[in-house]
């Protein structure tokens, strides 16, 4: 469910309806409050705005025949999520007798969003015939359960709905077609907002969105591709449609192509999720799609996800990943980002991101060393003047496995480390030993940070052969940001420090036990001249 896109919808902000109340307090301050009914209705009326209806009801409609008006026949805007515990109240709310929950009359005519978690098919198609005739409605979210044969009805008479500006349809994981025609300019719909939680197919999305010109934001959370284009007689038009999201989508490159051809000159964010599909890390077809069709395009986050096989193998996709971080990618602050997600039974990946810029840790540093020390973090002129400083390129291990399997699968992978100049790693320790962490140090020579969750305790010797790579790190590696997560031992810190001799800026975090003066007094002492450290206690 989309809640942050369905609550531009409400017509009360926050601060506007605190600011009101307070004026209306104000404004009655020289009356008595003893109770709740000693409150005006306009601060009631406030109070209530804030409450689903159905929590609103249940709360105040027995109280007394004042509250039970007040809510009945007054004019306040309704915000009504239903599921089954709440039928027995919108029966009663209807016209005070025992009727199905998809009676809708004049009572409800204030209702503006409803949410509907679970309803069948033929209920949900008798209440939509009746929300078309609420001249307040506009946001509708609704999980249909039971069989289907076909959304074509649903869709239809969402569709039909006047006053409609948000939409989200949700169903299980079950394939169910969609048989529109295309729409003729008779049957157009208002919406605005257009989430499909749905399996769709890459024609029928095309479909449904012939019928929504009026469209600005669109997230799509199942798409596939289709086995034949759908041939469109006239243009498809989206002259408002600024944000698209297509989550888990398995369409072609091609379709892609397609879709944005049509739709997007004025895309000004991009969100795409793939994975197993090696064309979609064609990174000059991107560039060029990017160019000619996405001239608005300022947001792009792409992420495609492959399955580590248990031998690994670099293919000629992995050859392009480091044209990902070329000038093109650069200039408009989309980051490379790389993530190791290492889980038992041979379900392990990798998951290549592109990102626009986010502020990270180590940016205070770049902040703390600027001689202006009124530098806005999110201002264009600092990022720019981030951009023309370095490739941030991230590298990201988590792990969920025991020792011997996370040890197996960054052994399996190393050789793509030496493709892409990674310059900072986050890297998930529990579980794990020194040895690891020194084995991909050694393999990051362009390192310049580096974040851990926690450090294994130093109570095992270091092997020879990691010795001799540890006084190799520790003379040669570029690394002057360390942030430290949960420090439970001065030997962890001292570790990091002797391994970082160029050490400039150093953030950590002290679990409960671990004494903080100790701490900020080793530093001092073992840090080298001009630096920066910063320390937290937990």
């Amino acid at each position: 469910m989309d809640s942050k896109r369905q609550q531009q919808f409400y017509i009360h902000e926050l601060d506007n309806k605190e600011n009101n109340l307070l004026q209306i307090a104000i404004n009655e301050n020289k009356k008595i409050i003893h109770s709740i009914e000693d409150l005006s209705n306009e601060i009631l009326y406030t109070i209530f705005d804030y409450f689903d209806g159905c929590h609103l009801y249940e709360s105040f409609a027995n109280l007394n025949t004042r509250f039970q008006n007040l809510i009945i026949k007054s004019f306040l805007p309704l915000k009504i999520n239903i599921n089954s515990k709440h039928e027995f109240i919108i029966e009663y709310y209807s016209v005070k007798q025992s009727l199905k929950l998809i009676t809708i009359n004049s009572l409800f005519n204030r209702l503006q969003s409803l949410v509907i978690n679970g309803i069948v098919e033929h209920k949900l198609q008798l209440l939509l015939k009746q929300l078309a005739s609420l001249p307040c409605f506009h946001s509708l979210n609704i999980f249909v359960v039971g069989e289907l044969e076909s959304f074509d009805t649903i869709y239809k008479l969402i569709f039909r709905l006047p006053f409609l500006k948000y939409n989200l349809l949700s169903y299980g994981p079950w394939r169910v077609p969609i048989t529109l025609p295309i729409a003729t300019s008779e049957q157009y719909s208002f919406i605005e907002y257009l989430n499909i939680d749905i399996i769709i197919s890459f024609n029928e999305l095309i479909t449904l969105l012939s019928y929504t010109p009026k469209l600005r934001h669109l997230t799509c959370q199942q798409l596939y591709s289709s086995t034949a284009y759908i041939q469109i007689q006239r243009a498809l038009v989206l002259s408002y449609l600024t944000y698209v999201n297509f989550h888990r989508c398995h369409l072609q490159f091609s379709e892609l192509e397609i879709l944005i051809k049509k739709i997007g000159s004025q895309l000004k964010v991009l969100h795409f999720t793939t994975s197993d599909n090696i064309t979609f890390l064609d990174v000059n077809r991107w560039q060029k799609l990017i160019l000619q069709y996405l001239p608005n395009l300022f947001k792009f986050e792409f992420e495609y996800d492959e399955k580590i096989p248990n031998v690994f193998q670099l293919g000629s996709h992995h050859q392009q990943i480091n044209q990902f971080t070329s000038l093109f990618w650069i200039k408009r602050q989309w980051y490379l980002h790389i993530q190791i997600d290492a889980v038992p039974f041979s379900n392990s990946r990798i998951i290549y991101s592109i990102h626009s810029y986010k502020k990270k840790w180590y940016h205070l540093y770049e902040h703390m060393n600027q001689q202006d020390n009124s530098i806005d973090f999110n201002s264009k002129n600092y990022r720019n003047r981030l951009t023309s400083s370095f490739r941030d390129v991230e590298l990201t291990a988590t792990n969920r496995c025991d020792f011997e399997q996370y040890q197996f699968i960054i052994e399996n992978i190393k050789s793509l480390f030496q493709l892409v100049q990674i310059t900072y790693l986050n890297i998930d320790l529990r579980y794990s030993s020194i040895d690891l962490l020194i084995d991909v140090i050694y393999n990051l020579p362009n390192l310049n940070s580096l974040c851990m969750s926690c450090l294994p305790l130093l109570e095992v010797n270091i092997s020879a052969d990691k010795q001799s790579k540890l006084q190799s790190i520790s003379s040669n590696n570029k690394i002057t940001k360390v942030n430290f997560e949960k420090l439970v031992e001065i030997k962890q810190l001292q570790f990091i420090i002797n391994l970082c001799q160029r050490l400039e800026f150093l953030q950590v975090e002290c679990t409960n036990n671990v004494n903080i003066e100790l701490v900020i007094r080793y530093i001092i002492m073992n840090r080298p001249e001009n630096d920066c450290n910063n320390t937290k206690d937990n």
